[in-house]
């Protein structure tokens, strides 16, 4: 569990550092970020790895430290499932975040983010 922990702990720091060699290494290739809405547009966005990336890279998302909470991890196998509370000066997350375990290596697979703003 501490194994799970710690990748997500990256994936987090990844994103609020805009640092996009940690993000690639601690996404899986077929990592997919899910989300209703993006800013201002309705409906559902399905961005992949190659696409989150690029918008850590030019700070479109990620850049500000959150508050990180773990609600709940529960594992399965090679499969984890967190349920996560993030907060930053401006926004809120609840993210339901996938990690898989491949080669002894836990990966995050998806990202199911709920975004307010405070």
């Amino acid at each position: 569990m501490q194994q799970i922990k710690q990748t997500i702990e990256k994936f987090i720091k990844a994103g609020d550092t805009s640092d996009t060699n940690l993000m690639d290494e601690v996404l899986h290739k077929d990592y997919q970020n899910i989300q209703d809405g993006f800013f201002e547009q309705k409906g559902i966005f399905i961005i992949s790895k190659e696409q989150y990336i690029e918008y850590i890279s030019n700070k479109t998302f990620g850049g500000k430290p959150r508050t990180l909470a773990f609600d709940s991890i529960e594992q399965k196998g090679n499969i984890a499932i967190a349920k996560l509370s993030l907060e930053s000066d401006v926004l809120r997350f609840s993210s339901t975040i996938t990690c898989v375990q491949e080669d002894e290596e836990w990966q995050v697979i998806t990202n199911i983010p709920v975004i307010e703003k405070k």
